[in-house]
């Protein structure tokens, strides 16, 4: 169960601590989403106390705890688009929408924050940390102001932090109501069922239907039927 620890360690030490985790990454259509969140320590106790690993929520929750989001809590979400996925690859697609996500909210916080004696720490939801200085040469984009040792990967981030489970949530949410509105066009590919990932039912859709031009097409099962 994701609690404060990591929070409050983090506010003990004068540290701002971002949570960044994405969802999609393994759908076969539609983008990839990243949202980085903030938490202001101080008031930790107004917040809704089932914030938890999105997976471990129905949508129900998770809507609902975004609804009871208050001004204690600042985020910012971002995308990868399908397109992007299949040109630059997953990995890069990746990073490139976390690397959005964090550039936007740490804007918001420097005007926010009045304290200036800070210092961030950036944690993301996984096993690896993304390399943003092969972002920077490759994309040409501003080199963000942290060093490396400021970006951590924390292995299951969601079920242990709540800022990075509730970046989970509004992550997983912000992507399926893409999804959603996808579905509304599309009814035949039944995506407010499967949100783009590779069930039976999708198969089946694309066998039958073909493929829509925000399939992932550089994603086996796609490119296989596609070409």
């Amino acid at each position: 169960m994701a609690n404060f620890d990591l929070e409050r360690k983090s506010s003990n030490n004068n540290i701002i601590m971002i949570g960044v985790d994405e969802a999609g990454r393994g759908s076969w259509a539609g983008p990839l989403v990243a949202t980085a969140s903030w938490i202001d320590f101080k008031d930790y106790k107004s917040l809704h106390k089932e914030i938890n690993d999105s997976k471990m929520l129905t949508t129900n929750k998770r809507k609902e705890i975004i609804l009871s989001l208050n001004n204690s809590v600042k985020y910012c979400s971002s995308i990868s688009s399908e397109r992007e996925i299949d040109f630059y690859g997953l990995t890069f697609a990746n990073t490139l929408a976390m690397k959005r996500s964090i550039f936007s909210i740490l804007e918001i916080l420097n005007n926010y924050i009045s304290n200036k004696n800070y210092k961030f720490k950036i944690f993301i939801d996984g096993k690896y940390k993304p390399n943003f200085l092969d972002f920077d040469r490759l994309l040409k984009i501003k080199k963000l102001d942290l060093i490396s040792n400021d970006i951590i990967p924390l292995v299951k981030g969601d079920s242990k932090s709540k800022t990075i489970a509730l970046a989970s949530i509004i992550a997983k949410e912000t992507r399926d109501n893409i999804m959603r509105q996808y579905s509304i066009k599309y009814p035949n590919y039944y995506f407010e069922k499967h949100f783009g990932y590779g069930t039976a039912k999708h198969k089946e859709a694309i066998l039958k239907n073909g493929i829509l031009g925000f399939h992932r097409k550089s994603f086996k099962p796609i490119y296989t039927t596609y070409s």
